[in-house]
């Protein structure tokens, strides 16, 4: 009798756990969101990639062909101008007037013939512009996985919701019972103040899980600059782990991240960036040569001189006289004061602080890698043994349920064993959901995207 009256229990939980789900699923699945899909969003939305997206424009428009710099430089210039005074006349010994307007047009133009800094600096440029996309790639990497951080957050708390709701209708429908038998007599009042203590308690701690979990969805989706959609609104579709990644050793995992990461690229395009400016300033110790051609002419016309002194008209003075200036200058540095010499040094530097810096992204890589293998292994462990220990804990709390029904154990006891269920199931939870990000996070290190 107490075996089938159990079961007709456990049907009923059952069923009103169920119905609890849906209708909580309903409530909040307004608009269901995958991990790729608020990856999406947030780069679309988040002003940094917008300002590193300007980051490329700017490198590629520094970047031009060296082609181009041997193009003359050419100027127009004109100046007009007046000199007002007076000067001692030798045959009268008399001062007169020499006040003088005159205008002088010059064209100028150069061009290098021998720079060696002109294909350097645009090699340079050339690797400046790939390291600006990569360092855009790195940032979307670093954005990528500290949206994970907050989607995994949010995930938990959410699955950690629905178990403490399924777990609070067991405690709503034996409040109701033991209330019902403590009127009748059967019961005695202290078992009702156990429940009616149980019962507070698990809604506290479903309220606080509401709470956590709004504040964790309202910081996501402020990640994701996403004001289309309001916490209350949002369920994140569920992950799993990823399989086939066990197989492969540190050592393999790292050798296809090397290849992909971001942050790796970019700091080895900065080494190459940092080589070329160390030969810019080697360059500094090398001679220049440069072509350059001026014509000119000039006008003049004496003030305050009665019939402007016979002087000839303004086109026919500049075609008189006109002049053209043609030469090559060969510069050549020989003593600056060791300032080329400190260039270099400083230049040298900075190339040893790239490379030391790309080292330095390899072994966080590879830590990393490190860190998130062990994790999965040992997630993926424990989920097993939790597995385990969730089923004895169920089999005790059914017991334990059929043992509280018949009025064998007191409510203490049933709250005890139905805890031990609640906790074998939150640690059941962290175990997978900690498996599956670890397995993700390795995903994203060797292939710099989610799995799909």
């Amino acid at each position: 009798m107490a075996a089938g009256y159990n079961t007709c229990i456990m049907k009923r939980l059952y069923y009103i756990t169920l119905f609890l789900i849906i209708v909580v699923d309903a409530v909040y699945a307004q608009q269901v969101l995958t991990l790729q899909q608020c990856l999406e969003s947030g780069l679309k939305n988040a002003p940094e990639f917008q300002l590193r997206q300007l980051d490329i424009l700017s490198a590629e428009i520094t970047h031009r062909s060296p082609a181009l710099e041997y193009l003359p430089q050419v100027s127009l210039n004109g100046t007009h101008t007046y000199n007002i005074g007076s000067v001692i006349d030798p045959a009268t010994n008399n001062r007169v007037s020499s006040s003088i307007q005159s205008d002088n047009f010059s064209l100028n133009a150069s061009m290098p013939l021998l720079d060696f800094n002109i294909f350097t600096a645009a090699r340079r440029n050339k690797i400046a512009a790939l390291k600006a996309k990569a360092d855009k790639q790195a940032t979307e990497a670093e954005y990528a996985l500290t949206l994970l951080d907050n989607y995994i957050n949010v995930l938990y708390s959410q699955e950690l919701l629905k178990i403490q709701l399924g777990q609070f209708e067991n405690a709503k429908f034996n409040l109701n019972r033991i209330t019902k038998e403590v009127e009748l007599g059967s019961r005695p009042k202290s078992d009702l103040y156990d429940m009616q203590m149980s019962y507070s308690q698990e809604e506290s701690t479903i309220l606080q899980t509401q709470q956590l979990l709004y504040n964790q969805k309202l910081t996501l989706l402020q990640l994701m600059n996403d004001t289309a959609y309001k916490p209350e609104e949002v369920v994140l579709a569920g992950i799993s782990a990823v399989a086939g990644l066990e197989e492969a050793s540190v050592n393999q995992m790292l050798e296809k991240a090397l290849g992909v990461a971001p942050a790796v690229q970019a700091a080895t395009l900065n080494v190459e960036v940092a080589k070329k400016n160390v030969t810019l300033e080697r360059n500094n110790y090398l001679p220049l040569l440069s072509a350059f051609y001026s014509y000119s002419s000039f006008y003049y016309l004496p003030l305050n001189q009665p019939g402007n002194g016979g002087v000839a008209p303004f086109f026919t003075q500049l075609n008189d006289n006109k002049n053209h200036y043609i030469g090559l200058q060969l510069s050549v540095p020989i003593f600056n004061g060791l300032k080329t010499r400190q260039k270099v040094q400083l230049a040298k530097t900075e190339q040893q602080k790239s490379v030391v810096m790309l080292e330095q992204q390899k072994i966080k890589l590879r830590q990393a890698l490190e860190q998130e293998d062990a994790k999965k292994k040992q997630n993926t462990q424990l989920a097993q043994k939790f597995e385990e220990a969730r089923t004895f804990a169920e089999k005790s709390f059914t017991t334990t349920q059929s043992k509280f029904s018949s009025g064998l154990v007191d409510a203490i006891v049933f709250t005890t064993s139905k805890n031990q269920l609640l906790t074998a199931e939150y640690n059941l939870l962290k175990a997978n959901v900690s498996a599956a990000y670890a397995g993700i996070k390795l995903h994203f290190l060797q292939f710099n995207a989610f799995p799909q």
